[in-house]
């Protein structure tokens, strides 16, 4: 129950952390919730490897969009700002801290009944993510495309 309560909290604090250092210490205690709690951690970083491809990526663009503010960088007509690399760290290491305490629920069995059912979905979610990558290379219709994901839910649940 101490568990639960601890990870509640951490979560609420992730949610409305506002700056890079309450961020980053919140990242910490994640990650050493996963050391100790956590037997498939090594498991879980790889399954997560194309995930976190497509999620820097995605902070990249975060990280350009912002452009007011203190100028660290220009590249060509775009300048990279102080505001907008804390914004890229903060969303950066908030999204990497409800992993890891989703981790630390999977493999504690914290939820029971209900919940336990879309636990094994969105594992099952992440690790079809790469399967994506590959079906995107084929240039599948999106019919068929959902389809054949849909279809990889059904058997592995």
């Amino acid at each position: 129950m101490l568990l639960k309560s601890s990870l509640l909290i951490l979560f609420i604090c992730n949610l409305f952390s506002k700056t890079l250092n309450e961020v980053s210490i919140l990242f910490v205690l994640g990650l050493i919730l996963n050391f100790i709690y956590n037997k498939n951690l090594y498991k879980s970083i790889k399954k997560i490897k194309f995930f976190l491809i497509f999620y820097l990526t995605t902070c990249l663009v975060q990280l350009f969009y912002v452009q007011e503010g203190e100028v660290l960088f220009k590249i060509y007509k775009i300048y990279i700002t102080k505001e907008g690399m804390v914004n890229f760290g903060i969303s950066f290491l908030r999204i990497f801290n409800l992993l890891f305490l989703s981790w630390v629920v999977n493999s504690q069995k914290l939820f029971n009944g209900r919940f336990a059912g879309y636990q094994q979905v969105v594992e099952n979610v992440m690790d079809l993510v790469p399967e994506v990558f590959k079906l995107f290379k084929k240039k599948m219709k999106i019919k068929w495309f959902f389809r054949h994901i849909l279809n990889q839910i059904k058997v592995k649940i």
